[in-house]
């Protein structure tokens, strides 16, 4: 629950979300966004949980486990130090992935269902966060079951904030289209601050989590 809400604030997702909330006709492609990028991470989660299920993770795998929180922790305190003293650039800014990610909202200004849908997809791959937290599904070593609801959790914290957006726009597009103007400028003038906090309080708690769980 802990990534999944670290994963949610994406700014690349949010401008995307401003984009298509301002569309001539936003609610096919709306849908269209949101069931891509749902769809797509979930079966992302339950390709790698269905591959290794059955395997004897829960003795070997703690370790393991420990190892991948600690590395991930280091990795993300890292990045949280690179980008605050500049060293480090976003991913929206200053490189091809942030050229790509600005030419994609550029063309969410005229969307088409499919332009949309890939956008979906695009503002939700896998980060840090889902990796790790698949690791930690997977090294619990619990059934199939458990590990598809776990998820599934993760996916909708992840969405919750998008799927919401949208009921408000069904309720209220102008004020949800005013809303999520406000929200997106805020996002892109604090980008890197919420980065840093983000990263360092989620790098700390996974560091420390895993060297507890390794020396324990």
């Amino acid at each position: 629950m802990i990534l999944a809400l670290a994963s949610a604030p994406r700014p690349a997702g949010l401008a995307a979300l401003y984009a298509l909330l301002s569309a001539r006709h936003p609610r096919r492609v709306l849908a269209a966004y949101l069931v891509a990028g749902f769809v797509f991470s979930v079966a992302i989660g339950l390709m790698i949980v269905s591959f290794f299920h059955g395997v004897d993770v829960r003795r070997e795998g703690t370790t393991l486990n420990a190892l991948v929180e600690m590395l991930a922790g280091a990795v993300a305190l890292g990045y949280a130090a690179g980008v605050g003293t500049g060293r480090a650039e976003l991913p929206s800014r200053g490189n091809s992935a942030g050229g790509r990610q600005a030419r994609m909202i550029e063309r969410l200004q005229q969307p088409s269902v499919g332009t949309a849908a890939v956008a979906g997809v695009a503002t939700h791959l896998p980060g840090l966060f889902y990796l790790v937290a698949l690791n930690a599904i997977v090294a619990d070593g619990g059934s199939v079951a458990a590990g598809i609801a776990a998820v599934l959790l993760f996916n909708a914290i992840w969405f919750v904030s998008a799927f919401a957006a949208v009921v408000y726009f069904l309720i209220r597009p102008g004020a949800a289209r005013r809303a999520f103007g406000r929200a997106s400028a805020w996002a892109r003038k604090h980008a890197r601050g919420t980065t840093v906090l983000v990263f360092a309080v989620v790098g700390a708690y996974l560091f420390v989590k895993g060297t507890y769980n390794l020396v324990e």
